[in-house]
């Protein structure tokens, strides 16, 4: 049985993906959510009350983990309803289209816990869900983690800093250190040592 090594993801680390519930009234629902990869076969999600799809997913107690990279579909699912012609059926649930690959997971436990932020507190859930089957759709897929993009940011202001003025290289560096926070929490090993290199040549 493939696990999720298959699709390039690490134990431990954080990738943004976008799950798909089904609604009350049987339609598609589908909201970018952070999926942490546990260990091959089991993920955790760290979800909002705000959002539909926990109350999605504590209904029918599944849901759709679709690997993808479309910009456009990232932003239509947040700012936008996506249409139907987007998703297709799988089993009893709904996977978008064009994903690169796609995973069934069935919740094993789930936990309330209340957070704090600068702004107030808010109620999360943490759910722990199962692995079921695996689709790849796309032999290249690689789902996506921040830290690459905060890699990437970094290396261009790395590049500019000795062509602007003191007070945009000042702004630079607190964007590299932002970045590197970024790092620090959802990257690997080698994300973290390229991180480390740019932060030498300041």
């Amino acid at each position: 049985m493939q696990d999720l090594s298959s699709i390039k993801m690490e134990n431990g680390l954080l990738y943004e993906t976008i799950i798909t519930t089904k609604n009350s009234d049987g339609t598609p629902n589908a909201a970018p959510v952070g999926v942490v990869c546990k260990n091959g076969s089991k993920i955790i999600l760290y979800l909002s009350e705000a959002i539909h799809t926990l109350q999605n997913i504590k209904n029918s107690g599944h849901f759709i983990v679709n690997i993808l990279k479309d910009p456009i579909i990232f932003t239509k699912s947040i700012v936008g309803d996506l249409s139907q012609d987007c998703f297709k059926n799988h089993l009893n649930d709904f996977y978008i289209t064009n994903a690169d690959a796609f995973f069934s997971a069935t919740v094993i436990k789930s936990k309330e816990i209340e957070k704090g932020h600068k702004i107030g507190n808010s109620k999360l859930t943490i759910i722990t869900a199962e692995v079921n089957e695996i689709i790849i759709k796309n032999k290249n897929v690689e789902p996506l983690n921040r830290a690459n993009f905060a890699i990437i940011e970094s290396l261009i202001y790395l590049c500019r800093m000795n062509i602007v003025d003191n007070k945009t290289a000042q702004m630079y560096l607190e964007r590299i250190n932002e970045m590197s926070r970024l790092v620090t929490r959802v990257g690997n090993k080698e994300h973290k040592k390229a991180m480390k290199k740019i932060i030498s040549r300041l």
